[in-house]
């Protein structure tokens, strides 16, 4: 039944974000956003504007409930529930042609902070890569290893996309895991469908494992679900004091240590992101041996080597008494 602009404001948040928005929703969009969208808005919209109509959800009530959630959720867990109520009221006022005033625009936040994922040195990944022999799914610890990819998308590859011969493999699918529901996609991006090479090392190893299980095709964790892989190999890197930060956060290693040494725009589209600006953000960190070389270089071509350099001629007297000398 197609509603008018007078019944829509009639509406409760609850009746559109579950009757109407999600539905919508749910024909155009991943399974998996989509449950993200529903378990934000049962865990943080719905408890509060529920059983309110749009028409009675003033700027300053989100904007303390934003505050509120800050506290309790984080900045991040409140970033996700405004955005999922801003959604559902401007999806409302399109869909029914609703003139009032936006109540979700110029909400503030508080700074969040810089995005710095735990990440495992060189030699700590090396450690774990060969502490991976004999696991049930070593071959998977080595993509994610060797790869740097998504592990939605690790979890896809099959065997049959490797090429023995060069070491590329095709990374064109996710699979992903919902409460009674595994379901293959398309990457995450545009950019995420690439072409991927495996380091001879891995290629290697891989190869000796694939022959080792027959030659099997298919999917190269079999019939099992992400969620089994990963406590498997959780389970074998504790039982055997392996280093360990997540599959998602192994990519984070690859990228941190590929960001180092290699331009950023190929790292960015070696790792199927849709833009550079997130290496930067979440990979790029100079090093001290970076920071050092820098300064080096600034100091030998602008102000001078050494404190004598700079100085030369100068009567270097002390600090005369003042309250800089009280500081203690």
């Amino acid at each position: 039944m197609k509603l008018t602009a007078t019944e829509a404001m009639e509406l409760t948040i609850e009746t559109i974000a579950l009757d109407h928005y999600l539905p919508e929703k749910k024909k155009r969009r991943q399974p998996d956003t989509v449950y993200g969208y529903e378990s934000s808005i049962n865990l943080h919209v719905l408890p509060r504007w529920g059983e309110m109509t749009i028409k009675e959800i003033s700027h300053d009530a989100v904007q303390d409930w934003v505050d509120e959630l800050c506290k309790s959720a984080g900045i991040g867990g409140a970033q996700k529930a405004y955005k999922c109520l801003r959604q559902i009221i401007r999806w409302a006022m399109d869909k029914w042609s609703l003139f009032i005033p936006e109540v979700t625009r110029g909400i503030e936040f508080e700074r969040k902070p810089a995005y710095k994922p735990p990440v495992l040195t060189q030699r700590r990944l090396k450690r774990l890569i060969r502490g991976l022999v004999g696991c049930e799914y070593e071959a998977t610890g080595i993509i994610q290893c060797a790869l740097g990819c998504r592990p939605s998308e690790n979890y896809a590859l099959r065997w049959e996309q490797i090429n023995w011969r060069t070491g590329i493999v095709r990374i064109n699918k996710s699979l992903h895991e919902l409460p009674g529901e595994l379901y293959e996609s398309l990457t995450k991006t545009a950019k995420g469908d690439r072409d991927a090479y495996f380091p001879p090392w891995a290629l290697d190893r891989l190869h000796q494992i694939w022959i080792d299980l027959g030659r099997p095709k298919g999917r190269i964790i079999g019939d099992a679900k992400p969620s089994k892989v990963y406590r498997t190999i959780k389970r074998w890197v504790k039982d055997n004091r392996l280093p360990w930060v997540g599959m998602k956060n192994l990519r984070h290693t690859w990228g941190t240590i590929a960001a180092r040494n290699n331009p950023i725009a190929e790292v960015s589209a070696m790792m199927g992101h849709s833009n550079i600006q997130i290496n930067y953000d979440r990979y790029y960190r100079l090093m001290i041996s970076t920071i050092r070389r820098v300064q080096r270089k600034v100091a030998r071509s602008i102000l001078g080597k050494t404190c004598d350099d700079i100085y030369k001629g100068i009567s270097l007297m002390p600090i005369p008494n003042s309250e800089l000398s009280l500081v203690a």
